[in-house]
């Protein structure tokens, strides 16, 4: 099994944007040297927790900081953007570093009522809403056209628009998602798929999902095979005790997420201070349980059981450890646990 990243430029305690990117930086380059398949970056907006903004230029930036794995993104909102400027801004990519750049495309609009309205130029609500969110089968459809300058007959521009700049080859495009219209919505254009369990941890429902996918790309009757990921919280260590410590920052951040606050991670031993009572003791259990907790073994079992339900062949980490060193560690036992699988 394969093993990813998922960076959403979260922050510490004590730290401004600026140190979250180096922290991103860091890590980029950790995950490049022990051999991890990908690196992916995120979109949020009107954030003052997670950092990443603008994930195309954090996504070029990394690529001019590693050598090898692929980096990309997890992913673009397309609803807020013109697919041809997607495609010319991932085709410049491509061209800085050639056969490395994933371009992961998402709905939903991973920001706040006010950053969506002016991303959208300051229009209303109304002009964003339900509607552009609907046209987002087609808006990919479109970018996918741009990126193989292979506009259809009919199209007003047929034969009279070019994408620059001409690449040797374009950037391999995933559909993100939590259910099954986006599972549908990536075979029928034969796409890979990754499955946001970080958000939906509900496994049978990502069961369901993943297999509809792999089941109607291989009914559409698209080359290849295939591909789907799911993006986990990962938390490892030497042994589940101290896997359990470091996942505490980020289970205070996601107490409090609950409550509609946004918190930086503190130090794990500061954390979860505020827990109280047992029904709060037994929320933050409930989400301990949805996430890939443990020491090498624990994980590797985990992995192996959730892979025999779903078919999926890559695992990204979601790993906000409030340590460098330690998420460095927990990265790399996670490889050693899925390798066997």
């Amino acid at each position: 099994m394969k093993v990813s990243v998922l960076d959403q430029t979260q922050l510490m305690e004590g730290m401004e944007p600026e140190d979250g990117f180096a922290r991103t930086v860091e890590i980029a380059r950790h995950a490049d040297g022990i051999g991890l398949e990908r690196y992916w970056v995120s979109e949020h907006h009107g954030s003052g927790t997670l950092a990443g903004s603008a994930p195309e230029i954090l996504a070029a930036h990394l690529l001019a900081k590693t050598g090898r794995i692929r980096i990309g993104t997890g992913g673009v909102m397309l609803t807020h953007y013109s697919p041809f400027k997607v495609a010319e801004s991932f085709r410049v990519m491509s061209a800085l570093a050639p056969g490395r750049v994933d371009l992961g495309i998402g709905k939903a609009p991973g920001g706040t009522h006010l950053p969506t309205i002016l991303l959208a130029g300051g229009r209303s609500l109304d002009d964003w809403g339900p509607r552009k969110t609907d046209r987002f089968p087609e808006m990919a459809g479109e970018l996918l056209e741009y990126l193989a300058d292979d506009l259809p007959e009919g199209h007003p521009f047929s034969g009279h628009l070019r994408v620059s700049p001409a690449v040797r080859e374009t950037p391999d495009v995933w559909i993100l998602g939590t259910g099954p219209s986006s599972a549908r919505l990536a075979a029928e254009l034969g796409l890979p798929y990754a499955f946001a369990h970080f958000i939906n941890s509900d496994e049978d429902e990502m069961a369901e999902t993943v297999g509809l996918y792999a089941d109607r790309f291989r009914a559409a009757g698209h080359a290849g095979t295939p591909r789907a990921l799911i993006a986990a919280r990962a938390f490892i260590a030497d042994t589940d005790d101290e896997a359990d410590f470091i996942a505490r920052s980020a289970l205070h951040a996601q107490f409090w997420s609950h409550r509609g606050r946004q918190v930086k991670l503190p130090p794990p031993e500061q954390a979860l201070g505020d827990v109280k009572t047992a029904k709060e003791r037994d929320e933050i259990d409930m989400i301990r349980s949805s996430w890939l907790i443990g020491s090498k073994e624990t994980i590797a079992r985990k992995l192996g059981d959730l892979s025999e339900r779903t078919p999926f062949g890559e695992v990204m980490a979601v790993s906000p450890v409030f340590e460098a060193e330690k998420q460095k560690r927990s990265l790399e036992l996670l490889k050693e646990a899925a390798e066997g699988i």
